[in-house]
């Protein structure tokens, strides 16, 4: 049973929900069901702009941790493949892409959450942070170019490098997302933003959006393409797998 929803309202705006809960983690089959959705919306002519939430109580806590350290060889690759080709798809989506983060945005989940041109979090408890440092994971090409170019450099020494926690309030201080609205607002302001940037000329902000972001779509393409991926050849070992038992340990 897929673990993405789709609607598409009359007024052209796709509405993605991972209806995964209660942290909608995700694993390979999850990335590459989203990027082929997304390749799918990006040539759909009824469909002007999107938003990307999710179900529960949380947006996405990245990947699923309790599946990960038993990835064989073969599966640590598929991994990054659908890292790389799903992260990579949807930072280059030729339409608006509205992120409604209603919940935790954690390691995988804040990338997502970065791929959006523009991010509503709820004003609730919640965790936005870039989680992989801490249980011993290294970034494939996407994740890591993505943030570092949605990210001001201390932020991402913050995030990225030290792997700190922020709230609602400290990310939309940091401008990690750009608005933070009460709980109850966050669908109708996530609507409103997509329908604004549905407006623009769809030309114009697919030819600007890609040649913004030219040089990491390019970089993030040839690691798609199995070009200078450095994780092709060794991703996750054992000091990942003791990092992540200790977390999952602390959360039980």
């Amino acid at each position: 049973m897929s673990r993405l929803t789709l609607s598409v309202r009359t007024d052209g705006i796709a509405v993605v929900t991972l209806a995964h809960p209660p942290m909608n983690t995700m694993d390979a089959l999850l990335l590459e069901e989203m990027t082929g959705l997304f390749e799918g919306l990006a040539t759909e002519p009824a469909v002007q702009a999107a938003i990307i939430r999710g179900e529960g109580r949380a947006f996405s806590a990245g990947l699923d941790l309790k599946l990960v350290p038993q990835l064989d060889r073969l599966g640590q690759r598929r991994l990054v493949d659908a890292l790389n080709d799903c992260f990579g798809t949807l930072y280059a989506w030729p339409k608006p892409l509205v992120a409604a983060i209603n919940g935790h945005a954690i390691a995988g989940g804040m990338i997502l959450a970065l791929c959006a041109d523009w991010r509503v979090v709820a004003d609730v408890p919640m965790e936005a942070s870039l989680a992989e440092v801490r249980v011993g994971v290294t970034y494939p090409v996407a994740p890591l170019e993505i943030a570092r170019n949605e990210l001001a450099p201390t932020t991402a020494r913050r995030l990225v490098l030290l792997g700190e926690s922020l709230d609602a309030r400290e990310a939309e201080a940091l401008r990690v997302f750009d608005e933070c609205v009460p709980a109850d607002e966050l669908t109708t302001r996530a609507l409103a933003r997509a329908q604004r940037y549905a407006a623009l000329p769809p030309n114009a902000f697919a030819t600007t959006k890609r040649e913004l972001r030219a040089p990491v779509l390019g970089r993030i393409a040839e690691a798609r393409s199995g070009r200078r991926e450095p994780r092709l050849a060794s991703w996750l070992g054992e000091e990942m797998r003791r990092a992540a038992a200790a977390v999952l340990g602390r959360a039980a």
